[in-house]
């Protein structure tokens, strides 16, 4: 079982990642869940590890650029690297250090401040990070006031069966239910579509769901 000692790593982390398969079945599942490709818009990857989701969306995006953000520099190290072993063109991806208890107040690595603005991002993307927020219901909806009307929030959480709790534990995460996060969607004005993984995304599968929300033009 994964050590939460790892994390510590990120390079080792991301390795662990790769060559253990999770992330080429991350990006099965992301290839099916039939979020549109981004058309001269920007993305944000709210809490992105090693990069994994945000970098995967890029790549199938035209002409738009990605936010990455998390709370640890040395996984924004890892995102950039991975994003240049993909031959992500320089200048469509930046990084910066975020909480996801407040999304929206962002630290550029040379220590620039941002204030993200309400109605940005065509997608806003979350991995398994909503559960550290210290108010996990205020955080969504400040994600969901910068997206765009008709953009897109794919959050890929971790599942409530025994194995995810088990790992969410052995995290210090604390398991959201995706009712609840749907419930708050909705209210926010979003539509909602909650998602499983099957066998062929093995082995995310083992730990992983996701919810889709859209939120509503007006």
């Amino acid at each position: 079982m994964l050590s939460p000692k790892l994390y510590e790593d990120s390079h080792k982390y991301d390795l662990f990642m790769r060559v253990f398969g999770f992330e080429a079945s991350v990006e099965r599942f992301l290839k099916r869940c039939k979020i549109p490709a981004i058309q001269d818009g920007q993305i944000l990857d709210n809490g992105c590890g090693s990069g994994t989701i945000g970098i995967h969306f890029l790549e199938a995006s035209n002409n738009s650029t990605l936010l990455s953000t998390d709370l640890e520099p040395n996984f924004l190290d890892a995102a950039q690297k991975k994003a240049q072993r993909r031959g992500i063109v320089e200048g469509t991806m930046q990084v910066g250090i975020a909480n996801i208890s407040n999304p929206e107040q962002v630290t550029t690595l040379d220590q620039s401040e941002l204030k993200l603005s309400p109605n940005t991002f065509q997608l806003i993307c979350l991995g398994a990070v909503l559960g550290y927020a210290e108010n996990p219901e205020s955080s969504l909806r400040t994600l969901v006031h910068l997206l765009q009307p008709g953009g897109y929030l794919l959050n890929l959480e971790m599942s409530e069966t025994m194995l995810g709790r088990y790992v969410s534990q052995r995290y210090h995460y604390k398991n959201i239910s995706l009712d609840e996060m749907e419930e708050i969607l909705k209210g926010e004005g979003c539509s909602v579509e909650q998602r499983t993984m099957g066998w062929s995304q093995f082995p995310a599968c083992m730990t992983r769901t996701s919810l889709i929300a859209r939120k509503k033009n007006t």
